[in-house]
């Protein structure tokens, strides 16, 4: 008991000087703006979300926090898009996402090196004494590239050494934020059988001032755990509905459980599955956050509670509860209610399907078709209910979250050419459209990797990929263009690849998968004066392939 009380001190030691610390950090600002906040840490994304979203359009110039050089430099279609990495002397890191350029050295740098791959994409990390940059140096500008659904800067600051996401509000960045937190909703999660899983039972609320909500008295029995849907906005012309800070479960006036977001791990992120309701999420696509520990879960900014949040009859009788919900500015409300422990007795849901062990393996034969399913695929034991028909297999509704995925194996038709063949692929059907997923064809199976329920078929993709100029036509002078730019798209298995060359030189074409668009920078030096011979290659997932030429005068 004295060593868990001892290494307990240390850890609160530790942590009280890396906030004294990260207090005493004079950071620069990332950009000249007023923070307007689209997204806070740690809310509610793919993943946790592990920084913090700048509001402001495209093209907003982004600085360095801090002296230091630059480590990593990515440019991808998808995740972070352009982004740059920045270790800094003083233990922390800083990054800056879905950049719409670089600075003038850094665009130098990459430029070279995408065209010395020959590909778009990259990734590089350079050398210490490589590229320099000071405090308030420009980086790059704000931008909308990767997986990023409007123009902002995406914010990170990370200890350098663990690489733990680290809330950059905790280094002394200033904003205005007057309103409370906005309490939506209290549900009750029954925690009794997991294996039968029902969406959680919604308890009427209301609010009483301008800081507190009520809700009747809640009778219950076994375990519950109680839910929120709950935002943050930062004043009231500003629409953005944010993640919160910080979640406190007080029962009878004493603290009993809480959790506020300061740290992150990125090994923990698939855990938002959990601390999210499953089931709300899936079928109503209503965000309802946990005030517990998820069973299964590891999540160490609530790991050291003594009480994990989940309430117990056998435990708790009568007793009155209030969670305060609090934004980074200590804005805070309140919701009170009365718990009430009963006798009743619940009836329990008739157990349908295939018992799914965490711990164990299966392969599993429907028809003709086969489901290979490894330990832990599942955080929690699971019944599933899968039935298959010719090219088809349904793997039943979305009920819990994969933490691995799983490998469908498809009865191929044999009869097929080596066209046809090689065309096919498993897709998922969502609202009546065939959606694809890579696929390949082993022995007399066509097989993918799956991470979700649903209906499953295989379907052949005999529609070759399109492709048409945008600000140019055959033959027509470009020398007032600073951009050659095409659509390009594939309605059905989407865009693998495509090469570009001009006059059989190599030429660099960004890609925008969410525009369809790819687009070559005149200033690249590529094109000649006079007339210029155009070549693009492009294919779609399954293979068919395109070719488009044309000739352009410089």
């Amino acid at each position: 008991m004295r060593f868990f009380q001892k290494l307990l001190t240390k850890l609160l030691v530790l942590f009280s000087s890396f906030v004294i610390h990260s207090q005493e950090v004079d950071f620069h600002t990332p950009l000249n703006a007023p923070f307007n906040l689209s997204g806070t840490f740690g809310e509610f994304r793919s993943r946790f979300h592990t920084g913090i979203d700048f509001k402001g359009g495209e093209g907003i110039e982004v600085f360095s926090i801090e002296d230091g050089y630059i480590s990593r430099i990515e440019v991808s279609p998808i995740g972070y898009g352009k982004v740059v990495y920045i270790t800094h002397p003083n233990g922390y890191s800083s990054v800056y996402a879905h950049l719409s350029r670089f600075n003038p050295e850094i665009e130098k740098y990459i430029k070279t090196e995408q065209y010395k791959s020959r590909s778009f994409i990259v990734k590089k990390f350079p050398k210490k004494d490589q590229i320099q940059i000071r405090k308030g140096e420009l980086v790059g500008y704000s931008g909308n590239t990767g997986r990023s659904f409007g123009a902002h800067l995406h914010f990170e600051i990370r200890d350098t050494n663990s690489q733990d996401a680290l809330n950059p509000l905790m280094f002394n960045y200033t904003y205005e934020d007057l309103e409370r937190p906005i309490i939506k909703g209290l549900y009750t999660i029954d925690e009794n059988n997991t294996l039968v899983r029902d969406l959680p039972n919604k308890i009427k609320i209301s609010k009483v001032n301008d800081s507190t909500y009520v809700a009747d008295n809640i009778l219950f029995s076994g375990d519950i755990g109680f839910g929120l849907d709950i935002y943050d906005i930062q004043y009231k012309n500003l629409f953005n509905k944010n993640g919160v800070y910080k979640i406190e479960l007080l029962i009878d006036s004493i603290q009993k459980f809480s959790y506020s977001m300061d740290r992150i791990k990125f090994s923990e992120n698939h855990y938002k599955k959990l601390l999210y309701d499953y089931l709300s999420l899936v079928k109503n696509n209503k965000r309802v956050l946990k005030v517990y520990s998820p069973p299964n879960s590891n999540l160490s900014f609530i790991r050291t509670n003594d009480f994990n949040g989940i309430i117990k009859s056998h435990e708790i009788s009568n007793s009155r509860v209030n969670i305060k919900v609090t934004d980074w500015n200590n804005n805070s409300s309140y919701l009170k209610f009365k718990i009430i422990s009963t006798d009743s007795i619940k009836l329990n849901k008739p157990l349908n399907g295939i018992e799914i062990l965490t711990n164990q393996k299966y392969v599993i034969n429907k028809g003709n078709s086969v489901v290979e399913i490894n330990k832990n695929t599942f955080y929690e034991d699971v019944l599933l209910n899968i039935t298959s028909r010719d090219d088809t297999i349904d793997l039943g509704e979305e009920i819990t979250p994969f933490r691995s995925s799983i490998k469908l194996k498809l009865p191929i038709d044999k009869n097929l050419d080596s066209l046809r063949l090689s065309q096919t692929f498993i897709g998922k059907i969502v609202n009546d459209k065939i959606n694809y997923m890579s696929s390949k064809i082993n022995d007399s199976y066509i097989t993918t990797n799956t991470s979700s329920f649903g209906k499953y078929i295989i379907s052949i993709d005999s529609i070759l990929p399109e492709i048409r100029p945008i600000n140019f036509r055959n033959k027509s002078n470009i020398k007032f263009n600073k951009t050659l730019s095409l659509r390009i798209k594939d309605d059905m298995s989407g865009i693998n690849k495509y090469e570009a060359y001009i006059n059989g030189k190599w030429a660099l074409f960004e890609y925008e998968p969410k525009q369809n668009l790819i687009f070559h920078d005149l200033s690249d030096s590529v094109i000649e004066d006079g007339e210029n011979d155009l070549l693009i290659e492009f294919e779609d997932g399954v293979g068919n392939k395109q070719i488009f030429n044309t000739k352009i005068y410089y």
